[in-house]
This record gives structure tokens, C-alpha cells and sequence, in this order.
């Protein structure tokens, strides 16, 4: 149950504890999502627990049916790789700009949220810095529309990243990939004011994960 408080603050703790729950896994793609359950769960009215699946509709974590309600996101296969291409477009357009453009004050604020990144444990606020760290590459573009795009394509995204994280905790995938030194190549690349190494090196970065969250998503469509 969420804490008590006016309207705007019960749907955002609806919708920060809800979206949790969806990133942890704890629905199932594509899984209903019945209001009345919902709730009585969180101890809020209809118009709270609306606004809070609306807001999460707007990242892509849940979608909107006509006469049927609110779904948890199913993230096919086609879906994954449209955001892929996506990605790619604009976020490596918005990556070539900053390192072209960008000077002291953009490095260090890079080299910051590396070392952030870095330091903070699994979970929510590892999530956060991981946020923080792509858009602070970016951040030098000069083009606000472009990093806003971005930044939303990036929140977009975040289903499939956490499944590409849970085709890594299982055993034969172990050793599979170095998310880390992914992070540190690219971030060399721009301390060496090589726009073109930064851009091939994230976008290798960008298809890795999405192949463990297609591999990922072909086990759980084996298992249904």
C-alpha cells in the first residue's frame, strides 16, 4: 500500500511503485492489468491508479486497449529492434555532435557520471546512474529536441535492458559480456575527441543488448 497524501502525490507513488514491481518482472508480458485489484492493492481510487498506468504508457511500459484496459508492454521482437534503430539514428547523431562540440566542462561532467556509475551497487539507483552516464555522453549535442528524443527513446528502452540484465544472471551466460569496459571504451573514445570510435563503440554497445534481450524474450515465449 502506498502512502497517504493528496491526489498527484498518491498517483506518483502508485506509479513509482508500480513501475518497480513492472521492471522487477513481477508481471507478466502482455498480463492484464485489472484496476479493481490494482486498487485495493495500493489503497487509492480509480482516477489515482489512471493517471499513475498513464504516465507509465507514456515510457512504454504498459499500453492502453480500447474497451479492454491497461497491458503490461509485451516487448516483441519487432518492437525491440524498431527501438534499436531508433536508438541508433538519434542517439549516435546526438553522441557525434557532443564530442565534436563539446569541451572541459562536458568531459568532466562525463567522467563524473562514469565514476558514478561505477560506484553505485545493483538496483534502482544503479538504473538511475546508468540513465545519467548515457545522457551526460550526449549532453554536449546542442540540440535540445534531439536530447529530449533521446532521452525518451532511452526510457523506451528500459524493459528490454532489464531483460538483457537477466539473460546475464543465468549461468550460461556468464562472462558473456563486460558492460563496464563497454562504458570505459566509449568514454576513452570521447576523452580522445574521436567522434568516430565513440560512435561505432556505442553502437556495439546498443546491439549487445539487445541481443540478450531477444535471446532473453525466445525463452520467455518457450516458456508460455
Amino acid at each position: 500500500m502506498v502512502r497517504r497524501g493528496d491526489a498527484q502525490t498518491l498517483s506518483a507513488d502508485v506509479y513509482e511503485q508500480l513501475r518497480s514491481e513492472l521492471l522487477a518482472g513481477e508481471y507478466a508480458p502482455g498480463e492484464r492489468l485489472v484496476p479493481a485489484d490494482l486498487c485495493e492493492r495500493y489503497g487509492v481510487k480509480a482516477g489515482v491508479l489512471r493517471e499513475a498506468l498513464s504516465r507509465l504508457a507514456a515510457e512504454g511500459l504498459t499500453t492502453l486497449e480500447p474497451n479492454r484496459g491497461f497491458r503490461v508492454m509485451t516487448m516483441t521482437r519487432r518492437r525491440i529492434e524498431e527501438l534499436l534503430e531508433l536508438r541508433r539514428i538519434n542517439e549516435c547523431a546526438a553522441l557525434r555532435l557532443a564530442v565534436e562540440r563539446g569541451g572541459t566542462d562536458y568531459e568532466a561532467a562525463a567522467v563524473a557520471a562514469h565514476h558514478r556509475l561505477r560506484a553505485t551497487p545493483d538496483g534502482a539507483a544503479r538504473a538511475r546512474a546508468h540513465h545519467d552516464f548515457h545522457l551526460a555522453l550526449l549532453s554536449a549535442c546542442g540540440n535540445e529536441r534531439l536530447l529530449e528524443l533521446c532521452e525518451a527513446l532511452f526510457e523506451a528502452s528500459e524493459l528490454y535492458r532489464r531483460w538483457a540484465a537477466s539473460a546475464l544472471r543465468r549461468p550460461a551466460a556468464r562472462g558473456a559480456r563486460n558492460q563496464g569496459a563497454e562504458h570505459k571504451a566509449i568514454l576513452d573514445a570521447v576523452l580522445a575527441h574521436d567522434p568516430g570510435r565513440a560512435v561505432s563503440l556505442y553502437e556495439q554497445h546498443l546491439q549487445r543488448t539487445v541481443d540478450l534481450a531477444l535471446a532473453y524474450a525466445a525463452t520467455l515465449d518457450n516458456a508460455s
